[in-house]
Formats: C-alpha cells, sequence, structure tokens
C-alpha cells in the first residue's frame, strides 16, 4: 500500500489538474450571446439531479479530504489488502489521467451545450465528432471512470458504493437523454441511426446490422 505522504502528493496533483482542466474549458468555452431558448426539456426525478451533482463533485474532490481527515478519506473502513495493493493503486491513477482526459475532451466538445439539465436549446446540435463519434455520454463515462480510480487509490469502500450510485444515476440519466435526442421533435431517425453505431459509455465495436 502506498504511504500517506506519496497518496497527498498524488491528491495535491489530482486537484491542480481539475482546476487547471475546468479553468481550460470555461476559457475555451464560447460564450452565450443571449438568452438561452429550451425547446424540449425531460426533468429527471426529485432529488436525482441534486444527488447526481452533490455525487459527482464529492468524488472529484476526495482528494481533499486525504489534507482534512485522512483517517477517513484513506483507506478507510480498513479492508485485508495483499502486499501488491500498490498495484491496484498505480492502475488507479492511470485510470485517473484517463478519466480526466476524456472529461476534458467532452466538455471542450459540448462548449456551452453542457449543462447538467437534461434539456434541448434552440440552436441544438448533435455531436459526431471527437469522443462522440464513438460513445453518446463521454461525460457521464468520464465521472464514473474518474470515481472509480479515486477509489482504487484511496482503497475505499465509500467510494465504491459512490461509484455504484453514479453508475445507476448516470444510466437513469443517459435514458431520459436518449428518449428525448429520439423524440420526433428533435432529432428523430437521425438520433435512432446514431444510437445504432455508437455505444453508451462505451464504444461499440461491433456494428449494428
Amino acid at each position: 500500500m502506498l504511504s500517506l505522504p506519496v497518496v497527498e502528493a498524488c491528491s495535491a496533483a489530482a486537484l491542480v489538474a481539475t482546476a487547471v482542466g475546468f479553468l481550460a474549458t470555461r476559457i475555451r468555452s464560447p460564450r452565450s450571446t443571449g438568452p438561452v431558448r429550451v425547446r424540449a426539456r425531460s426533468p429527471p426525478a426529485r432529488g436525482t439531479q441534486a444527488l447526481w451533482i452533490g455525487g459527482t463533485f464529492l468524488a472529484l474532490l476526495w482528494p481533499v479530504g486525504v489534507f482534512i481527515a485522512p483517517t477517513y478519506a484513506y483507506h478507510w473502513p480498513p479492508v485485508p489488502d495483499g502486499s501488491d495493493a500498490w498495484v491496484v493503486q498505480l492502475f488507479g491513477l492511470a485510470l485517473g489521467v484517463l478519466g480526466g482526459i476524456l472529461f476534458a475532451r467532452a466538455a471542450r466538445a459540448l462548449g456551452r451545450q453542457m449543462t447538467p439539465a437534461i434539456q434541448v436549446r434552440e440552436d441544438h446540435q448533435l455531436l459526431q465528432t471527437g469522443p462522440y463519434r464513438y460513445i453518446r455520454h463521454p461525460v457521464y463515462t468520464a465521472i464514473i471512470t474518474i470515481s472509480l480510480a479515486q477509489t482504487l487509490v484511496f482503497l475505499s469502500p465509500p467510494l465504491a458504493l459512490l461509484t455504484v450510485l453514479l453508475f445507476g444515476l448516470a444510466s437513469y440519466r443517459a435514458r431520459l437523454e436518449e428518449a428525448l435526442l429520439g423524440s420526433p421533435g428533435v432529432f428523430g431517425p437521425t438520433y435512432a441511426s446514431y444510437m445504432a453505431r455508437t455505444g453508451r459509455f462505451l464504444p461499440r465495436w461491433r456494428r449494428s446490422s
């Protein structure tokens, strides 16, 4: 198992990377020149929106807990682990880097269309470039990947439960988004064709007949 100072150093690097990535995304995203006009929306069940946003921030900012309350943020509650636990932790670090890159690319592709609300704006475009060429919900994939990575790095059962919760919420939200975007008043058959050649969270390697 990695020592606490090493984990704290990794946590500091992760927090800096998260802040830099967020600022870079905000700077590169085009600004809205007028009021947002919504064509259609599909609000999720009450409470799930706040649960999704709160869970996402908790997963992203978990490294802060290593500095505030390391006893609970790192390897708590203690579970049996072998002498090769550090291998799992290093894998988690690599997974976190991949998740961060995917999130940054997806956020950059979305631009001002990125919002936690499940809605379609007047000028909404169906993205089919970047990570959206292969998967329909790369932002959700990135968040789940980062949460799983944090679980492995911090050897945290609570984070494992949070990852399962986030996956369930992402699946629920993805179904709402797909029903909205595939409705006749939005993208209709175009979105159905897009769904046939892409995966929800992972690439569809086999072509649909």
